[in-house]
């Protein structure tokens, strides 16, 4: 059996939007052709062509989100709210999904913020960095201990990494990265 990703809701909701995107790009590239198709000579069409091309291009894209979403289903999901994550009892023991932890590596600190398995879509700007908790990094974070020293393989190298301070996100932080949570002005 496959492990239950963790998939945050505004991921989901951006996965269900790009499916929907993609089908009605291909709906609309499927009418230009047949428009563009009565215009004569398909030989010689490039509208006829440019609208195929398109059509197949959304295609399949709308067939890549198709299987994410199969695979999803297959394997089991947990739908997480991030919101919840800036209500987590103090202090935080070890780092899990929702957490930030401080993170030195190299003499360099940063803060990470461990997110779901889809949030590659996630701004980078700002103090704290998301990182998917199924990425390399996000595997080495998840259940080490504030104040211990773990070594991990991060972008085909060894790192020795040391956890600081750990704590949860604020609502503002939680809002940079989910703008949608955020409450209407």
């Amino acid at each position: 059996m496959s492990v239950r990703l963790i998939v945050t809701r505004p991921s989901l909701q951006i996965m269900a939007e790009k499916m929907d995107r993609h089908q009605s790009e291909k709906m609309s590239a499927q009418r230009e052709a047949k428009v563009a198709k009565e215009w004569g000579d398909l030989s010689e069409n490039a509208e006829y062509k440019a609208s195929k091309e398109k059509f197949r291009l959304a295609g399949r894209l709308q067939q890549r989100m198709v299987r994410e979403f199969k695979r999803l289903e297959s394997s089991g999901y947990l739908i997480v709210d991030p919101l919840d994550w800036t209500k987590a009892s103090l202090p935080i023991a070890e780092v899990t999904i929702g957490s930030i932890a401080s993170v030195t590596q190299q003499g360099y600190m940063e803060e990470f913020l461990v997110v779901g398995a889809k949030d590659q879509h996630l701004a980078m700007d700002g103090p704290v960095v998301p990182v998917p908790y199924t990425s390399p990094l996000g595997q080495a974070l998840m259940g080490a201990k504030a104040n211990s020293n773990i070594e991990a393989m991060i972008a085909g190298e060894q790192r020795s990494l040391k956890i600081g301070a750990l704590r949860a996100p604020t609502p503002e932080e939680v809002f940079h990265f989910y703008p949608e949570l955020a409450p209407e002005p």
